[in-house]
């Protein structure tokens, strides 16, 4: 019985069947994965940018903003590299809206051309896609905004909670910041990503404009809402090891030295941002163009 509620769910011959497509698509037109190898270049780049901030030539321009805003001791070893991880953070955003906005933006324009049996040309497509430039980067500043203040609140709560109490609902602080805290995390990103999710697609092939296609990607989402969050859940799961391995940083950075870092930040980008963000925006943009067909 729960076999064939997930097979209508999907909309599949067999559970999970979408990702047979999706892999499918990839696998054939591996041109697919480009953006997203593109923005995890970017983010490798500011990651290593980062490390040396306390450098020259990168001191120029690092150094000031560090030492006024964390202390000046952050631009010095081993103490950098226990900022490196929050800077990173700042930086992922940035690049997320000035330069992410347009690969996911590629992306989607990409599975749709293969879906219609057209030709794929990056350069055409990168053209297609500047002229919206503007929405696209006001968009996902709206989403990253929204991810970044509801991300913080649970956790800020909690700390303030339990400045004055011992215990909530007869538990302590152990639990609810160990245990509670990282599964509610993984729900509102789960959330977050699947409300947002329809919005660039609909900019990017039906032309709409910022609040248009935040409407019409909202009443998708709700309308498609098992299948998308089921959709988005999946490669969501890949990124658990990432968490677990950055919430473990100052155990490994004592096992091993302050640099084991660099590699935990690097296996992030290549899972999260190369993995999870190419396999959601597919499978996303294969539940979009489906519905449109539908209309």
């Amino acid at each position: 019985m729960a076999l064939k509620s997930l097979k209508k769910i999907l909309n599949v011959k067999q559970p999970f069947g979408i990702w047979k497509q999706v892999l499918g698509v990839i696998l054939s037109n591996p041109k697919i994965a480009v953006p997203f190898a593109i923005i995890s270049g970017f983010e490798v780049l500011a990651l290593w940018v980062l490390s040396c901030s306390p450098h020259f030539p990168f001191s120029i321009l690092l150094a000031p903003p560090i030492k006024s805003i964390w202390g000046p001791v952050f631009l010095h070893y081993p103490y950098i590299y226990e900022l490196l991880p929050r800077i990173f953070y700042y930086a992922k955003l940035i690049l997320g809206v000035f330069v992410g906005s347009v690969t996911t933006a590629m992306a989607i324009l990409m599975v749709a051309r293969v879906k219609a049996g057209r030709p794929i040309e990056l350069k055409a497509i990168f053209l297609e896609v500047l002229k919206r430039y503007l929405t696209l980067i006001i968009l996902t500043g709206i989403l990253y905004a929204c991810v970044h203040f509801v991300m913080k609140q649970p956790q800020v709560l909690l700390f303030k909670y339990f400045r004055g109490h011992a215990k909530l609902l007869f538990v302590g602080p152990k639990f609810w910041l160990d245990m509670f805290l990282p599964v509610l995390t993984f729900i509102l990103a789960l959330i977050l990503q699947g409300l947002f999710v329809y919005s660039i697609p609909y900019v990017v092939l039906k032309g709409k404009k910022l609040l248009p296609a935040l409407f019409s990607g909202f009443m998708l989402f709700f309308k498609n809402l098992a299948k998308t969050l089921l959709v988005v859940f999946v490669p969501m799961l890949l990124y658990i090891p990432v968490t677990m391995t950055r919430g473990n940083l100052n155990v490994l950075a004592d096992k091993f030295s302050p640099e084991i870092v660099l590699p935990v930040l690097m296996f992030g980008i290549a899972i999260g941002t190369f993995v999870v963000d190419c396999l959601v925006t597919v499978a996303t943009t294969f539940i979009f163009l489906e519905a449109a067909d539908e209309k």
